[in-house]
């Protein structure tokens, strides 16, 4: 286990975002699943010191990070962000070797990373998308770390770029926690995976599982709003509210098996191999079995 959150809830000023939320990151992957808003950028934002938990606490190797040499922790855990996140006024050598502080170390970082080492001298602006992101890597990569976080890695790049980039990412041998909404690029990079709604984990387990059948509503939708390569459209799950249910189980206003007992908040429990917060659990498995 390289970091581990326990019981942490997070917040912006009065408001929570993240609630009692525990979970490891350990070898194989971790994936974060969620539409936008669910809490998987703030939890990202807490693992890298960036967010402190108003209960609860992070750890890295054991220990609480407040107490960790942030030095040390800094090379040890590197983010990996969108394109966006390069400085446009640094050439793409100095970007890279901003944190090794090492320029001789460029040329093999960014043929690591598939790149011509000829283009150190530009400006991010000259260069497509995917070089982009694979700069925003071999950046990560400069300080040979031992954890990759990585938001939306892909989300910006056409289908060629994107499987070059999990490519490259399934090589370095570096471990990572990935934070998206894409079910294919979690289903390659992660072992195991989480799915946040509402700032709380509904899901956890191994993600070939969770993908192959889900045991929450929730799960069930993100993956069935999937469109399918010569398949019918994408199955409607549930009303369209947006906002969770403020008491018992926050998906109940979106969820087509919602009945009187889900005004209770439902306890995680083990169900076929991974734990689950619903109580009709059962019921989901049943109807994918039924399929």
């Amino acid at each position: 286990m390289i970091m581990r959150a326990e019981g942490v809830t997070l917040a912006y000023g009065r408001t929570p975002v993240v609630h009692d939320v525990t979970l490891d990151i350990s070898a194989g992957g971790v994936g974060l699943i969620g539409e936008s808003g669910s809490g998987k950028t703030t939890l990202a934002r807490a693992f890298l010191g960036l967010l402190k938990p108003v209960r609860g606490r992070i750890t890295y190797g054991g220990r609480d990070l407040r107490e960790v040499d942030m030095k040390v922790f800094r090379k040890a855990v590197q983010p990996v962000f969108q394109a966006e996140s390069l400085d446009p006024r640094m050439s793409v050598g100095r970007s890279i070797a901003e944190g090794s502080r090492d320029r001789a170390a460029v040329p093999a970082l960014m043929e690591e990373v598939g790149l011509d080492p000829a283009l150190a001298g530009r400006k991010p602006h000259q260069l497509s998308g995917g070089q982009r992101q694979r700069v925003v890597i071999a950046r990560a990569l400069a300080v040979r770390p031992e954890l990759l976080i990585l938001d939306e890695p892909t989300s910006a790049l056409d289908v060629t770029v994107q499987a070059r980039i999990l490519g490259l990412l399934e090589g370095v041998g570096t471990e990572r926690l990935l934070i998206t909404h894409n079910l294919a690029v979690v289903g390659r990079l992660c072992r195991t995976s989480h799915v946040l709604f509402a700032g709380r984990i509904v899901e956890s387990g191994p993600t070939e599982d969770l993908l192959r059948r889900p045991a929450h509503p929730y799960t069930l939708a993100l993956r069935d709003a999937v469109p399918k390569l010569g398949g019918e459209p994408p199955v409607a799950r549930g009303r369209a509210e947006s906002a969770p249910a403020e008491t018992g189980c926050p998906f109940r206003l979106r969820c087509p098996l919602a009945v009187p007992e889900c005004e209770s908040a439902p306890e995680r429990r083990e169900v076929a191999g991974r734990t689950v917060a619903c109580h009709r659990a059962e019921l989901v498995l049943t109807g994918l079995a039924a399929r």
